[in-house]
């Protein structure tokens, strides 16, 4: 009888762990299997997450309704590029550009009730992804160009990413010696699958 209960309670530790399969850092893809996420993917996903589930776009996306009256679509990583140069003003930038689609809102001066209403928004995320900066918060639309300080590089590839995401601008990041990778849709939907 000892030995039939012992069976059936490895039997049970067993079933259970089979069980705990497909979680935040698995994927399934196409042909049905699963794999993990790549170190850079799961830098974007922990990043893309983190902000998305933070105070601050809660608030965006709470504006956004009160301004339209509308619901707010859900968010979606529309674009993610990695950008690498070996020297921007003295300093090595690697980082993660990633264009977030999504209905936000943020108060311009609110004393004067003066608001802006925004369906993308931008993040920096530095490549070990201790570093995530986003394009309202540092009003990267108004970047002085200053790439003389960490903030300032990163509030100046929002610029430049923002613009390019809008059309607004078809130039270089900076001056042609930069590698731009742009990920693929299905490295993308990866990302989207996990946030």
């Amino acid at each position: 009888m000892k030995k039939t209960l012992a069976f059936l309670a490895a039997l049970v530790m067993v079933l259970s762990l089979c069980a705990c399969g497909s979680g935040k850092g698995s994927e399934t893809t196409a042909a049905g299997t699963e794999s993990k996420l790549t170190a850079e993917q799961q830098i974007v996903v922990d990043a893309v997450h983190a902000q998305l589930e933070s105070d601050q776009f809660a608030q965006w996306q709470k504006l956004a309704k009160e301004f339209s009256g509308n619901n707010p679509k859900a968010p979606e990583v529309t674009s993610v590029v990695r950008y690498e140069i070996k020297d921007f003003d003295g300093s090595p930038m690697d980082c993660y550009l990633v264009n977030i689609s999504a209905d936000v809102a943020y108060w311009v001066n609110e004393a004067a009730q003066q608001g802006a209403m925004l369906d993308q928004f931008q993040l920096f995320i530095s490549s070990d992804g201790k570093t995530v900066t986003d394009s309202i918060t540092t009003d990267a639309c108004n970047g002085t160009e200053d790439t003389t300080t960490d903030e300032g590089r990163a509030i100046y590839l929002l610029w430049i990413f923002g613009n390019r995401m809008s059309g607004d601008y078809e130039g270089s990041f900076l001056n042609d010696s930069e590698t731009v990778t742009e990920w693929t849709a299905d490295e993308i939907a990866v990302v989207n699958g996990n946030i």
